[in-house]
């Protein structure tokens, strides 16, 4: 008996020896493209943005940086990435931030403007010029970028204390505003012609640095009473209120390891929105994708790691994505084999734009491919767009990175081809609430973002799963 005892004792002591030793979790299986895609649903799209809506709205109302609301939505950001199984981390600075005081006003024609028809530059300084008006090419209501203003030249020999109206042309807002402060002008009018009373656009001049007049931008009815009067030889009276601070903020970067964490594949989104409004699809739209995105790979591990980033200070010039890429060293820039942007999904007059950009690197034309091919199997058609620098992937791009990405149009009227591609409206904004209190959640194309959010995740995970595709 006593041996039997001995046998049976050391057998359970045995076993629960087996019990107590640690186990290896198995490890996630590598996404797959279909299963990622049909996880991706206009639910879990609304569900983000109602959720971001609610961080905007029980703050300030917008999520511009250095703002309560670009604060809450940081927090819920890095929340949900950690709730779908991401690591999370911060990528901090301090940012120059614009704050409107809401008084400026123009004088031109027997008439006076305010905010509905006018609205500093971001960074102008503020400032006053009252002075003869002259229009630099102006044609009316035109959307097009072909507006001279852009050299010193264009402005010839300005009267003293001149007022220049200048519409878009082939460079930043930023640039004309410089030519025209050396060609002697006191105040400067970026006008928009085809903009109604109440949709201003609002462009930023980048950096406050070596601005030294008034600058406004101006919709259509403002813009025509300038025009008339510069052709009256008449002259005009601009005051704005308006200022710059430097403030703490930061970048949301979220990360799903892969067994070759030498090589990476980025996405990104900016958080931020302009100071005029929640900016629930500019860019709320493109933070509700990589959300949505995030979920649908959560419990997988591809081969490339999956880096998803959450940008602060793009409308005020890229300043997070340009602080990220200016601190990564030459073998982290070099890991990254592609960076796919997502600015702008669902506007509610849009269209399925796949960027397609002269001015890329190597590899970007092959991603494009992959992007448009994958448009077609989430079922819509693509149309080739070029944001001309005007969104984060830019300092990937300068960096030699291949860069892509999608984007459903902004405040620019739609062109025959972008309308003929998803049933749009052509000559019409793709959205009329671009940079205005109305881009709340009403102002959303669900199944549009869905589609292109479809299309990132699509190839996201083609690209992470065979990391050497853009040279196959």
């Amino acid at each position: 008996m006593l041996v039997i005892v001995t046998v049976l004792t050391s057998a359970v002591l045995l076993a629960g020896c087996d019990s107590l030793r640690p186990t290896t979790a198995p490890t996630p299986p590598p996404p797959d493209a279909r299963t990622v895609t049909a996880i991706i649903t206009e639910d879990g799209l609304r569900s983000h943005l109602a959720k971001l809506a609610d961080a905007t709205d029980v703050t300030t109302g917008y999520r511009s940086v250095g703002s309560p609301g670009y604060d809450a939505a940081a927090d819920l950001v890095a929340a949900e990435l950690r709730g779908a199984g991401w690591a999370v981390t911060e990528d901090a600075y301090t940012a120059p931030t614009f704050a409107d005081g809401g008084g400026s006003v123009l004088e031109a024609g027997g008439g006076t403007y305010g905010p509905d028809d006018i609205l500093p530059l971001i960074f102008a300084p503020a400032g006053e010029a009252t002075g003869p008006i002259v229009a630099i090419d102006w044609v009316p209501e035109t959307a097009d970028r072909t507006g001279k203003g852009c050299q010193v030249a264009d402005y010839g020999d300005l009267p003293e204390g001149a007022i220049v109206l200048v519409r878009s042309g082939p460079c930043f807002r930023r640039e004309q505003v410089l030519a025209a402060q050396a060609a002697g002008a006191a105040g400067f009018v970026a006008a928009y012609g085809w903009a109604p009373s109440g949709g201003v656009p609002r462009a930023t001049l980048i950096d406050p640095g070596g601005l030294e007049i008034p600058a406004i931008a101006a919709a259509g009815p403002a813009a025509e009473a300038l025009a008339a009067a510069a052709a009256a030889g008449g002259s005009v009276r601009l005051a704005t209120d308006a200022g710059t601070t430097r403030l703490p903020t930061r970048s949301i970067i979220g990360e799903l390891a892969g067994s070759e964490p030498e090589n990476v594949i980025m996405l990104g989104a900016h958080l931020d929105s302009v100071i005029d409004g929640p900016g629930i699809n500019d860019d709320g739209s493109g933070v509700a994708a990589l959300l949505e995105i995030a979920r649908a790979l959560r419990q997988t591990r591809p081969r490339a790691t999956i880096r998803l980033a959450f940008w602060s200070g793009e409308e005020l010039g890229l300043q997070g994505s340009v602080h990220y890429v200016t601190g990564l060293t030459a073998t982290e820039r070099g890991a990254i084999i592609a960076y796919l942007n997502a600015d702008m999904v669902a506007s509610p007059n849009g269209f399925a734009g796949v960027y397609d950009e002269a001015s890329a690197p190597e590899g970007s034309k092959a991603i494009g491919a992959l992007l448009t091919a994958a448009v077609e199997r989430a079922g819509g058609a693509s149309v080739a767009v070029d944001l001309d620098g005007g969104s984060d992937h830019v300092p990937f791009g300068q960096a030699g990175i291949p860069t892509g990405g999608v984007f459903s149009g902004a405040g620019e009227p739609v062109s025959e081809v972008q309308a003929a591609s998803h049933g749009a409206t052509a000559s019409q904004p793709a959205d009329t609430c671009y940079h205005r209190p109305c881009d709340d959640l009403a102002n959303v194309d669900l199944e549009l973002a869905r589609l292109l959010t479809a299309a990132l995740a699509d190839v996201t995970v083609r690209l992470a799963n065979t990391p050497d595709l853009l040279t196959q």
